[in-house]
């Protein structure tokens, strides 16, 4: 438990250091060093633990990143319901006043697919199948588009107008829609953000938009190949197939073929996304915990 709790007061003191102003150079490698920590301190986990750890760890580094592009400041509870208590990356909402907003559309959606996501993924958990599709979206339909839905309806409730970082990707117009209005926006707001934004002067709106695909891929190595120390690089190979997709793709195009394409490119190649042995260590053994019921 000292491990996990010495993970977390890094992860803090990054967040400090990134709210007095730090520049960005610093701040990169200063999440690097962390992340560093982090990895070699919980080497003899299991790679499930290894993965919450690396991901939490992660998540709170690049919120610092985002709030110090963003170049303002949140007080202190704000602050902290923004950093610790969302997934979201975009901190305007938690500096606006509070207002009443609408929430019981947001919780009555989110409860729905929780539930149903935990069914679905309790009947996966006895099926034996090592196919990453099958598995993986009962999981997203659970935590996605449920207790994250439900984590939005919360805030809602507390006047902080969030909204909902997961919205139906079958509706994607294109690849580029899918991961810019669709799909994880918490990811896109944070890339946006700390890396396209700081780019774009330096080399231009398409090798930027690039680069974000190239970091996207890189950051997600972290999340998944690092904990289970396996499958380096296929992650980073998935998007940047979809980088050059994406700097490739026109709006004359079909609809019907931008949005084929979008979601074959999506799901066929989810294997190098999520490699076997992540797959195996991380996705099939949170499913075996479902076995119980």
């Amino acid at each position: 438990m000292i491990d996990y709790l010495y993970s977390f007061l890094l992860a803090l003191a990054f967040l400090a250091i990134s709210r007095v102003g730090t520049k960005r150079y610093v701040l990169w490698p200063g999440l690097l060093i962390v992340l560093t920590l982090v990895h070699v301190n919980h080497l003899a986990d299991h790679p499930f633990a290894r993965m919450v750890v690396i991901c939490s760890v992660l998540l709170m580094g690049m919120k610092g990143i985002v709030l110090a592009e963003w170049g303002r400041y949140l007080t202190w509870p704000r602050w902290f319901a923004f950093t610790i208590l969302w997934f979201g990356m975009d901190p305007t909402p938690f500096a606006a006043e509070k207002r009443k907003l609408r929430w019981k559309k947001d919780a009555m959606i989110g409860l729905s697919f929780l539930l149903v996501g935990l069914a679905l993924s309790t009947v996966v958990a006895y099926m034996p199948t090592d196919s990453i599709l099958i598995m993986f979206v009962p999981m997203s339909l659970g935590f996605h588009y449920g207790a994250l839905r439900l984590l939005t309806a919360f805030w809602r409730m507390q006047g902080i107008a969030v909204r909902p970082l997961f919205r139906n990707p079958l509706l994607s117009r294109g690849l580029a829609d899918f991961w810019a209005k669709r799909w994880n926006l918490s990811f896109s707001q944070m890339m946006a953000r700390a890396v396209q934004r700081p780019l774009v002067s330096r080399l231009g709106k398409r090798p930027a938009l690039f680069a974000v695909f190239l970091v996207s891929g890189l950051l997600h190595e972290l999340a998944i190949t690092v904990p289970v120390q396996s499958g380096y690089g296929l992650p980073t190979l998935y998007f940047i197939l979809h980088g050059l997709v994406v700097l490739i793709e026109k709006p004359s195009w079909p609809l019907w073929f931008s949005r084929a394409l979008a979601l074959l490119l999506v799901a066929a190649p989810l294997p190098f996304l999520f490699p076997p042995v992540f797959t195996e260590n991380v996705i099939r053994y949170t499913l075996n915990y479902l076995q119980i019921f």
